[in-house]
């Protein structure tokens, strides 16, 4: 920057903080396109920069009246834009540590939820069985080779050399006495 800018920028400066709100828009004009390129390598991002170009100039407006001149508007400018942007930067990261958070958050919730899911059908598994195993015998065996060795109800009464309808009824009470044993666990 040549000495000449500064001094421009310096009257403009004055300008503006002696009330000439259109010494502002003539700064921001000049650096306008410097300063969205800059904000552009910093963020890598179009509409990032447009935004942290924008807040820039903001927050340059509302410094201005107060800035002192022990450095050129320029550096200034960018000390600015500097600071906006790791601004950002934290803002950014609590944001994506927040996320994480809430994440492991969800994730232990769910894994709680299966856990708890994988007890409560375990600890259900355990009622059922101790509930069949206290059936009378003939019922146990009855419900024990339909449900669990998949025999029909002919095959049933051929292995335990019995009456098809000897089989229907055992089958039919073994059922019905689960249901009311197990009725507050479904």
């Amino acid at each position: 920057m040549s000495e000449g800018d500064a001094m421009v920028d310096a009257e403009l400066v004055l300008k503006f903080q002696g009330g000439e709100e259109s010494a502002f828009e003539t700064l921001v004009r000049k650096y306008m396109k410097d300063a969205y390129s800059f904000c552009l390598r910093l963020t890598h991002d179009a509409q990032e920069a447009e935004e942290l170009s924008q807040m820039g100039f903001v927050n340059a407006y509302r410094a201005l009246r107060g800035f002192r001149g022990e450095s050129s508007f320029k550096s200034w400018l960018y000390r600015i834009f500097i600071n906006q942007y790791r601004d950002s930067l934290r803002r950014t990261r609590r944001a994506d540590a927040r996320l994480v958070v809430v994440r492991e958050e969800t994730q232990r919730r769910q894994s709680a939820q299966v856990d708890q899911s994988a007890l409560q059908a375990t600890e259900l598994e355990e009622v059922v069985k101790t509930r069949i195993e206290g059936l009378p015998d003939r019922q146990r065996e009855v419900l024990t080779l339909h449900l669990y060795q998949g025999l029909d109800y002919r095959e049933i009464a051929a292995a335990l050399g019995c009456s098809y309808d000897d089989v229907k009824m055992n089958l039919s009470l073994a059922r019905k006495r689960l249901k009311e044993e197990l009725k507050g666990y479904l």
